[in-house]
Parts: structure tokens; sequence; C-alpha cells
């Protein structure tokens, strides 16, 4: 038997009713789609069923039952059990009855999608926009469920209002807002009234995987730290062809791949990745601040790809493709007004639009075997022979190296279990 169809034994799936009664379908599941997403708050999964009996009148299902699940496969188990790991039905859909069985399909989400949508931020925030972002989690959506390493600490403070916003809504516009402390560095005084240079690198994601929720700057997500993490992570290579025979392992190769974009200058234009400027009104003297913001300079050795600086053809960097203009916030959020702001970067938008540009550079998409040990926010090393009338042997040293995963999805049913990735990558070359 190909190992890429590795074991797969569902433990257990088992349904608590509103009204506190359960059923286990661990015998009715056809298939399971779990989904992670970089650019997405909570997780999902969808559930493909069929039965003698009619489950969703039966139990019944009407929204919001707790699902337990636990699942054993070749790579591990894959478990969501217990209150820390609440998960939620928020959907049925394709419910059909035939005179043999009925089938549908269960949509669920965790808890805090749903604390999300009763919840909202109204407060005054203030100090590290880190220490914000555990503020809304514990307080406003009401969770635990995440590590203190997860939340990374931002360089900057901020001061903020809620607004009535929802907690997700509020975490993910507080990213592109917040400075790494690995790349970070401070923009000049926004009251001078010269020609400035910005400095660092800014953008977070606010995401959830199997970990729980995480906080994590493009520069931590990007960086390698030490021999031994470098060895922790999982390789994959793709020869165009996988070989059935238990003698051989078959976990690590890539099954297929395509590329969902690879170079597009006109958008990274617009987008004034290459070069851009800020124009800062000083609100409080009337005075106009420009910051110059040049990638190449802070990017350094931040990034994925092995390649020295970034491929920048010199004609289209010399002068700046976009032109931001903002206001400053002065004496907005201190009592009696002022010169005070709220802390809030003057390039911060020019610097944040740069790096997400160049983080999604390469977009790709690989099918391997099943491994639940990956999740979103991992890197991996995929490796591809060169095309040379498939003979090469060698890999091709452009596209293959360090990825990081965007999106994931895992794939369980009784003829395939898979792992589907989206990999992102800022740059190219072999590491």
């Amino acid at each position: 038997m190909s190992e890429l169809i590795q074991t797969y034994r569902p433990r257990q799936f088992t349904i608590v009713s509103l009204e506190g009664k359960k059923i286990d379908i661990t015998n009715s599941i056809l298939s399971i789609d779990y989904f992670e997403d970089l650019l997405s708050p909570a997780i999902h999964m969808s559930v493909y069923c069929a039965n003698k009996y009619s489950i969703v009148s039966g139990l019944p299902i009407r929204g919001g039952e707790k699902v337990e699940v636990s699942i054993e496969t070749g790579s591990g188990d894959f478990e969501f059990l217990g209150e820390q790991d609440s998960l939620r039905i928020y959907k049925v859909s394709g419910q059909e009855g035939t005179k043999m069985a009925e089938k549908f399909t269960l949509h669920i989400t965790t808890q805090e999608y749903m604390n999300n949508e009763i919840s909202r931020c109204f407060r005054k925030y203030t100090g590290k926009i880190s220490e914000s972002v555990k503020d809304v989690l514990m307080n406003d959506l009401r969770t635990t469920k995440f590590l203190d390493e997860n939340i990374e600490e931002s360089a900057n403070a901020y001061k903020w209002i809620g607004s009535m916003r929802k907690p997700f809504k509020v975490l993910e516009w507080l990213c592109p807002k917040s400075l790494s402390t690995r790349g970070g560095e401070s923009d000049p005084d926004p009251n001078a009234s010269t020609q400035e240079k910005a400095r660092g690198t800014m953008g977070f994601f606010f995401y959830e995987n199997k970990e729980g929720f995480n906080f994590k700057s493009i520069d931590k997500l990007t960086e390698l730290i030490g021999s031994s993490t470098e060895e922790n992570i999982f390789k994959y290579n793709y020869t165009g062809k996988v070989i059935k025979s238990s003698q051989l392992n078959n976990s690590s190769k890539i099954i297929d791949y395509t590329f969902d974009r690879n170079i597009d200058i006109r958008a990274s234009l617009r987008f004034g990745m290459f070069m851009n400027q800020t124009y800062l009104y000083n609100i409080d003297d009337n005075q106009i601040t420009v910051y110059n913001y040049d990638i190449k300079e802070e990017i350094g050795t931040k990034k994925l790809g092995k390649q020295d600086g970034l491929p920048i053809p010199p004609d289209l960097s010399e002068y700046p493709s976009r032109v931001i203009v903002r206001a400053t916030d002065n004496g907005i959020m201190s009592s009696g007004g002022g010169k005070e702001t709220s802390g809030r970067g003057p390039a911060d938008r020019a610097k944040s639009a740069a790096r997400y540009n160049l983080l999604f550079t390469q977009s790709l998409n690989i099918l391997i075997p099943c491994n639940v040990n990956l999740k979103v926010g991992d890197i991996i090393h995929c490796e591809f022979s060169e095309m040379n009338s498939g003979k090469s042997t060698e890999p091709d040293k452009e596209i293959s190296g360090r990825y990081l995963i965007r999106e994931l999805r895992q794939h369980f049913s009784s003829i395939q279990n898979t792992t589907s990735l989206k990999l992102i990558r800022d740059s190219y070359g072999l590491n």
C-alpha cells in the first residue's frame, strides 16, 4: 500500500446538544476537512456525514452544539477535547435524504468565534500594542487560549479606543500598526519639519492555529534561530513521482504543486513596495514632515530566501511609486488637548504595506501526505528538482528553499489522508 494513504482511525466524534444529550457519530463520518489561515482569526472544520437515521432532527442540531474530536493518524493524534479546545457547530448544509440514508455537512468553528459576535471593544487601551492584544483576548473575547510566547512583544506603545468594534476586527486592525522588536526602529520626531528617513519594518499577523491564538511579526515568522530550529523544520521534496513501495518513505514527498503567484511588478509598484513617501501633517503646528522609506535598506537578512538584497530594477526603485498623506493625532488621546500623540508611528502605513506585499511575492500550493504536526505560521523547506528532460537530480536553486505556511487544510477520509498547504515567501534562493 502506498504510504500516501496513512493510518486514519477516528476514535471519537461526539456532539453534545444544548440540552446536554450526547451522541457519537464516528461511524457516520465520510470525510473531515480542517482549515487554518494566517489571515483568519479562527480555525474551522467541515464534516461530511451519512447515516441511516436523522441526526439533524433526532438530536436535534440547531447550532451552538459542542463538538469533541479525536483522530489517530500515522503522523500523530489530531484532537480537540475539553473546554480549552471547545468547538461549536455553526451551520448545517447540503442536507438531503434518500431511502437509504441522510447526508449533510457540519460546519464547525471555535467558541471564541461565537464570543466575537456578541462582544464589543469600547474601552480606552494604553501601553504596548502586545499588552493591548492580551487585554482584548482575556477581557473582551473572554479566552485564555494562547501561549505567552505566541503573543510577541511589540516595540511600540499606542493609545486607542475600541469604538464598539468586535474583538477580531480590532486585533486585525492593530497588526499593521505594530513595530517589531526584531526589526523595529523608531522614526524621527514627528514634530520635525524636515525630510526624514523612515526606519525599521512593521507588520504583524493575528491568527489562530491548533496552539491557540497568535500575534506575531513578519520578522519573527520568517526567522530561524540556531541550528536546532533549522533541524526541526519539516523538509519536503518533489521529483515528479511517488514510488509505491513499503521499503521507501514517501512521507516527505510533494505529491503535486502549483504556483499561484510569482512576479507582479505592477502590483508591487502600486503598493509602494520598493520605495514610498509619507507626508505627515502636524495638526498642532501646521508643519509637514516627509518620510522616505526604502525597504531594500531596512529588510537586511530578515527574509526567507538566501539571495543578497532584493532584485529590483534600478530605474523602478529610484523614485517613490506610492505617496501616503495623513495627519497626526496631537491632543486627541490626552485630556485638555496638547501636543501629545497616541504613539502611532508616523510612517507605519508605508512600512507595513511594503512588508506585507513583499512577503506575498511568491505563493505556492503543495499537496503532501497527511502531517498533523504542521500548523499555520510554521516554516518548511521545499526542494524541487531542476527541469532537465526529467534527468536532473540537482535541486532548482531559485524556487527551492524555505516557505512560510499561509493556509493549511487537513483532509481525513478512508481513501485519502493528505495535507494541502498554501506557502508564501518574500525572496528567492535555496538556503
